[in-house]
């Protein structure tokens, strides 16, 4: 029977609240499991003999994984992890020299966020915020009555159905990818750019491939979905945010670095656009921020992936893999060299 190592922190509930017993109740599908639940920060190697394990799961502090235990676990064949699929937390080095593979979870986050995206952008064309507000505090004879029976909009701004949009996606990862597929499959025009996959991919989640300035050029609504890589940041600059056509929503989710949030700001000063955030330049956002109280702005505090099941979804992903790994098969989540390289900024930007 495979033996598997949980290596965790002890206030894990309190990050993490579903995902110590989905770990315990999954690794038990398919081996025995240990629990080293301490913040002894000394390498576990120290701490227990790791000869008979075949995969650990490290989640969020704990004790350190180090070379050295990569050593000390000649069994060992797979890691899992959510690192941001950049291996933070990890000796990845010493696991790729043994052919360790590194599974991460970080894509568990991917349905929640993308969907909370699509939710924020369909509440911007409606102005949803705007009318629930409304009808919190107004008398109904105010509300009920419309400047036109059959429109009920802001002209200033783009509005109505997503069907009718021309919509861009900057990033298409895991996140990306779904809300391109959800446009296009809501009948919008879906342009997307991401520099690191083929156009055939592109293409496979419902998007057309597009170079960054046409694509800023062309949209009624854009979707900023890019990781936090140093390659990233800014890429939709200060010059693309101002030619954004007036009126046009921007939707932000995962980081706020992939924009420029100064330039953005600006426009949103101006009522030039909407901005619909989970994240910002700043967090938390001042009580005094500026951003805050308007019309043309919709905001929540970074919830988008804060879900349980994002997070049952991120333990399933390195389980599943374990699962995969144990039977032979190829693993679906493994960190390699190349995603590093573009994690890490040591591959240069194609194009």
């Amino acid at each position: 029977m495979s033996k598997f190592l949980f290596i965790r922190s002890t206030n894990l509930e309190t990050r993490w609240p579903f995902v110590p017993e989905r770990v315990v109740c999954r690794l038990q599908e398919i081996g025995e499991v240990v629990v080293v639940n301490n913040d002894d920060q000394s390498p576990i190697s120290v701490q227990m003999d790791l000869s008979d394990i075949d995969g650990v799961i490290f989640w969020d502090g704990g004790p350190q994984l180090t070379d050295a235990c990569i050593e000390a676990a000649p069994r060992l064949k797979m890691v899992g992890a959510v690192t941001d699929n950049a291996g933070m937390g990890l000796p990845v080095e010493a696991l790729f020299t043994s052919d360790i593979s590194i599974i991460d979870g970080t894509r568990g986050w991917a349905q929640s966020v993308a969907e909370l995206g699509l939710g924020l952008a369909l509440s911007a064309l409606r102005r949803v915020p705007w009318w629930h507000q409304r009808m919190r505090s107004e008398a109904p004879e105010t509300v009920w009555q419309y400047e036109a029976d059959q429109y009920c909009d802001d002209s200033r701004f783009v509005n109505g159905t997503l069907g009718s949009k021309q919509v861009g996606i900057v990033g298409l990862g895991q996140i990306g990818r779904r809300v391109a597929a959800w446009c296009d499959a809501l009948g919008a025009t879906v342009w997307g750019y991401d520099p690191f996959i083929s156009k055939e991919a592109v293409r496979a989640c419902g998007a057309s491939p597009s170079d960054l300035d046409t694509l800023v050029d062309t949209v009624d609504l854009l979707f900023v979905t890019v990781p936090p890589t140093p390659s990233a940041d800014k890429i939709v600059s200060r010059d693309r945010v101002y030619r954004l056509r007036n009126g046009a929503i921007v939707v932000v989710v995962t980081r706020a670095h992939g924009i420029d949030m100064t330039a953005l700001r600006e426009r949103i000063y101006a009522d030039e656009l909407i901005g619909a955030f989970d994240v910002y330049d700043l967090e938390p956002l001042p009580a005094d921020d500026l951003l805050l109280g308007r019309d043309n702005v919709l905001h929540v505090p970074h919830i988008a992936g804060r879900t349980k099941d994002a997070n049952v979804q991120a333990v399933d992903i390195i389980v599943d893999d374990f699962a995969r790994i144990l039977r032979g098969e190829t693993p679906q989540a493994r960190v390699t060299r190349e995603v590093l390289d573009v994690r890490l900024n040591r591959q240069k930007t194609p194009g």
